[in-house]
């Protein structure tokens, strides 16, 4: 995980529940120095503390590291962009089934060309 997008993420979602850093430090029940210095990266146990500090924020553990919700993409929820993509994908298959027909349409036009030339050679 990256400390730094991480610990930004931290602060911001602390500063947006309007919690102090003294309130984090009671709710992980840890000492207000050792909160700080999980905030500003300065230590190697905030990968064991995500999880708890994502409890705390009552958010996910991915809206944490990430700094978004991952069900969310440009403020769109997910099933309107899977139907989206449902949609034109459906697009795509029946192009397919069209295109393919038109190969196999060709493919008897040149067979059928074969059997002309192979004719007016004999």
């Amino acid at each position: 995980m990256d400390n730094v997008s991480i610990k930004e993420n931290i602060r911001k979602i602390r500063q947006k529940l309007r919690l102090t850093q003294e309130d984090m430090a009671h709710r992980l029940n840890i000492s207000i120095t050792a909160y700080r210095d999980l905030e500003k990266g300065r230590t190697s146990i905030l990968n064991s503390y995500v999880g708890l500090l994502a409890d705390v924020f009552e958010t996910s553990t991915e809206e944490l590291v990430l700094g978004y919700r991952p069900s969310q993409i440009a403020g769109r929820d997910i099933r309107e962009v899977q139907e989206e993509y449902q949609s034109k994908v459906i697009n795509l298959e029946r192009r397919i089934e069209d295109l393919e027909k038109v190969i196999t349409l060709l493919e008897e036009n040149i067979e059928s060309k074969k059997q002309i030339i192979s004719m007016l050679q004999k």
